[in-house]
């Protein structure tokens, strides 16, 4: 079985730094040019018993022209539970927008697949985490997939994702 080097495969760009949940945070935003999708990873670490609201837009450019804000996500997964515990995913019904847990402790993870091809003329796309609670920890990093250029993303990939 050959040996794969996962970095060889994606790209992963920071959306949002790991920050108190107190105020809505928006990712920055991300292009899709060169890549067949990415999958957006957010954390949200509960220390109060708050919901978050998760949206992702998409845009014509990383400057968010043309934004079309809440585009529905076709596959979305979901984990909730304590902190260091055993990791078990659900599949999340599709839709424009999604509502961490509200347990007050343990985590909220979630993955949320979007495919190049399912957003039409627009290429970029930015995760958008709504206003929770300063005892709450938000992150959320984006994981390009599919290079069409050969290359590995961390030895001089020829694309940079944050520009058109």
């Amino acid at each position: 079985m050959p040996k794969m080097n996962l970095a060889e495969f994606i790209r992963v760009v920071p959306a949002i730094a790991p920050i108190a949940g107190g105020s809505a945070r928006s990712g920055d935003w991300v292009s899709l040019k060169g890549y067949a999708g990415v999958l957006i990873l957010v954390h949200i670490a509960m220390g109060n018993a708050a919901t978050t609201a998760i949206t992702v837009d998409k845009a014509t450019d990383v400057a968010g022209g043309g934004n079309s804000n809440g585009i529905i996500v076709n596959r979305v997964f979901k984990e909730t539970g304590a902190i260091g515990a055993a990791i078990t995913y659900t599949e999340v019904t599709a839709a424009a927008s999604f509502t961490s847990s509200a347990t007050g402790s343990g985590q909220d993870v979630y993955l949320l697949d979007v495919r190049a091809d399912e957003i039409g003329d627009f290429d970029c796309v930015q995760v958008e985490l709504g206003a929770s609670n300063a005892s709450n920890i938000v992150a959320a990093s984006y994981l390009l997939y599919g290079p069409r250029y050969a290359g590995s993303p961390v030895g001089g990939f020829p694309i940079d994702a944050t520009i058109d």
